[in-house]
C-alpha cells in the first residue's frame, strides 16, 4: 500500500463512510433555507446556471452534504480519529551528511489538537552511577538532567509537534524499536542520541551512553504516578 492509498483509506474511514450513511438517510423532501445560506451555497456550487430556488431537491442537498464533509476535514481533531492519526503521526526523518531533523507530525497540526492533557513520562532505568541533578517541568514539557562525574544524560518529553535536530556527522545511525515504536538512533564510541514517539508525545535521550544503555533507558520510560 503506497502513501496515497493509505491517506485515502484513512479519510474514507474517518469521514466518507460516516457521511455516506447520513446521505442514505436523506429523504426526498423539500426544505427551506435562509437567504444567507443560499448565498453561501451558490458561491460553493459555481456551475449552477439557474437562480437558487427556495425548495431544494435531494441531489443538491446531498451535494451540500459532501461539501460539508470536505470542509469538516479542515477542522477535524486528529487526536479524535485513529485512522487519520495513523497517517499524520509517525517517525519522519530528513537526513543529510551532518544532521537529521526528526519530527512526529506530517503537516501543520495545532498542538492543542494532539492531547487533552499532558501526562508526564520518565525513565525508570538510570545507568549505574548517574543521579538526577535537575529537572524542568511545565504544562507541556519535561526535561531531566542526570550526571555522573563529568558525564551527562538529558531526557526530554515534548508534544508531538516538537522537532529534534540530531548530530549525525561521523556517527552511525539506525532505526531501532522502543516499546514497540520506531526510534531513530545516532551514536559513536562516546555518546548516543535517540528520538521516538508513541503517538502521544515525542521523547529523546541524549548523553554519554553506549548504544545498549540508551536503548534500555528508552524502553524504561513510563508514566509517572
Amino acid at each position: 500500500m503506497n502513501e496515497n492509498t493509505a491517506l485515502y483509506r484513512a479519510i474514507e474511514q474517518a469521514v466518507i463512510l460516516p457521511c455516506a450513511g447520513e446521505m442514505e438517510s436523506i429523504a426526498d423532501v423539500e426544505c427551506d433555507f435562509s437567504e444567507t445560506y443560499k448565498k453561501k451555497v451558490n458561491r460553493l456550487i459555481k456551475d449552477r446556471s439557474r437562480p437558487y430556488y427556495p425548495l431544494i431537491k435531494t441531489t443538491l442537498r446531498k451535494t451540500i452534504f459532501i461539501i460539508a464533509a470536505v470542509l469538516m476535514m479542515s477542522t477535524i481533531t486528529v487526536a479524535a480519529v485513529p485512522q487519520l492519526r495513523e497517517w499524520f503521526v509517525g517517525l519522519f526523518v530528513s537526513q543529510n551528511e551532518n544532521n537529521a531533523d526528526v519530527h512526529a507530525v506530517q503537516g501543520a497540526i495545532p498542538a492543542d489538537d494532539m492531547n487533552d492533557e499532558f501526562i508526564y513520562y520518565e525513565p525508570t532505568f538510570i545507568p549505574k552511577g548517574f543521579v538526577e541533578e535537575s529537572r524542568i517541568k511545565d504544562i507541556a514539557h519535561l526535561g531531566i538532567d542526570y550526571r555522573f562525574k563529568n558525564k551527562i544524560i538529558f531526557y526530554s518529553q515534548s508534544p508531538l509537534t516538537a522537532t529534534h535536530n540530531i548530530d549525525t556527522e561521523n556517527r552511525k545511525t539506525e532505526y531501532v524499536t522502543v516499546s514497540g515504536c520506531e526510534a531513530f538512533l545516532s551514536y559513536d564510541d562516546n555518546s548516543s542520541i535517540i528520538v521516538w514517539n508513541d503517538g502521544n508525545y515525542v521523547y529523546s535521550i541524549n548523553g554519554d551512553l553506549c548504544k545498549n544503555d540508551i536503548i534500555e533507558m528508552a524502553n524504561s520510560v513510563n508514566p509517572t504516578k
